[in-house]
């Protein structure tokens, strides 16, 4: 399935119908389509890995959670390890592109939608 990234073109996509899923090396250039309330964990950083995370139905809650000795950084984000990037009640369609640093941990590269820090 492809899906729209609202400006970013279309993008192959693999639902995510599951409360947790681990990425890995295969999940790069497919869009985690999130239809259900869901935690999505991000292997330790690696310089140029990036990841596309959507929220694919309305009134759920998409989290992405980095590893322990990682960050999320940009969106104006505080920088912190250990903390998700957290979409709630977004509207379908809500995105966020993540590229690994290969040192902190993960950058904010795109997104679409209201997305905030785990406290």
């Amino acid at each position: 399935m492809s899906v729209d990234l609202t400006g970013f073109g279309h993008q192959e996509s693999e639902a995510v119908a599951t409360a947790t899923k681990t990425v890995d090396i295969t999940d790069q250039g497919v869009v985690q389509n999130a239809t259900v309330t869901t935690t999505i964990s991000l292997p330790a950083t690696v310089v140029g890995y990036s990841y596309t995370f959507r929220v694919g139905a309305p009134g759920i809650t998409l989290a992405v959670d980095p590893a322990a000795a990682d960050l999320i950084a940009g969106n104006g984000f505080t920088a912190a390890d250990n903390k998700d990037l957290v979409f709630t009640n977004q509207p379908a369609g809500s995105f966020v592109t993540l590229v690994g640093n290969g040192t902190t941990g993960w950058n904010v590269a795109a997104i679409s939608g209201t997305a905030t820090r785990e406290a």
